[in-house]
């Protein structure tokens, strides 16, 4: 397992600094994408029990204005955190410390879970936010996000299939990120969005997400997952690690790495490119990912 990477290089990320945050909030997704004059973009906010880390890293960066926040769609682990990361350090909403989000993107108003965490997220955005359409684009210095057209999902399709898929160019990085979709939603994005440097592998690295055809298409340099330690979905699933043996991985947590899990053990399907980060992840355009070092600072 090559997870045992050296933490004898400390690396400050300074505030403004372009790049991609990844945030391990547990399982659930949440990314801060940064540009070259500072705007930012946070896709997903992770779980409730995630909102603390989220917040965390915000701040890290010195962050208080966001100019787009996108949920890829309406799950808990996508959407829970976003109550307490907005209402600022003293969790009251509103109040004078409450972030500042210029636009909310989300997958629309058809067919509406009926869950606490969307629940308390359209009561805080439902009068701001927008239904994110296909060909919907936002651009700003040295970033730009496409939404990707995919076919209307059938009435009876699961909240994964119904969120949406983004393209994403960070100062000449591209990357494709697909939310929770299933692998055949995934090869019709990564078909739209082309070969890039960076895949957020859809549904945690779940077996669902991924394919031949989705992994040919997108042809990553580097594949991100973002998963809980000893979740109970066993994510990432063992065969994602085996299909993905020759790329680049870099796993935020995983489950079936300890000796007391239930889910199938993953270290068989390490491979030499691939990294168990166990915390906070960090890529910039140019130069090798960072690791979050536990109570700040970040070493490669």
């Amino acid at each position: 397992m090559n997870g045992a990477l050296s933490l004898s290089l400390l690396a400050l990320i300074e505030p403004g600094d372009a790049g991609l945050h990844f945030v391990h909030v547990g399982q659930g997704s949440a990314m801060i994408a940064i540009g070259s004059e500072g705007d930012v973009v946070v896709f997903d906010s992770g779980p409730p029990s995630g909102a603390e880390s989220l917040l965390r890293a915000l701040d890290e960066h010195a962050i208080t204005r966001v100019d787009l926040w996108i949920h890829t769609h309406y799950d808990a682990d996508h959407v829970g955190g976003f109550a307490r990361v907005v209402a600022g350090l003293d969790g009251v909403w509103p109040s004078s410390d409450d972030r500042r989000v210029e636009q909310i993107w989300d997958r629309g108003d058809e067919a509406l879970p009926q869950t606490d965490a969307f629940t308390l997220y359209w009561a805080l955005v439902r009068d701001r936010r927008s239904g994110a359409v296909p060909g919907l684009r936002f651009a700003a210095a040295g970033i730009e996000i496409e939404v990707l057209e995919l076919d209307p999902p059938p009435a009876d399709a699961p909240e994964n299939d119904r969120g949406l898929a983004l393209c994403l160019e960070l100062d000449g990085l591209r990357m494709l990120i697909p939310g929770d979709l299933g692998a055949e939603r995934v090869a019709v994005a990564a078909a739209a969005c082309g070969p890039v440097d960076v895949l957020w592998a859809s549904h945690h690295g779940g077996v669902d997400g991924l394919s031949a055809d989705s992994l040919a298409l997108a042809d990553p340099e580097r594949v991100v997952i973002s998963a809980g330690p000893d979740n109970g979905y066993c994510h990432p699933a063992a065969s994602t690690l085996a299909a993905l043996s020759e790329r680049e991985v870099w796993l935020l947590d995983a489950a079936g790495v300890g000796p007391q899990s239930e889910c199938s053990p993953l270290a068989a399907n390490f491979a030499a490119r691939h990294h168990l980060v166990g915390g906070d992840l960090w890529i910039a355009r140019e130069g090798a990912p960072l690791l979050g070092m536990p109570g700040g600072g970040w070493s490669r």
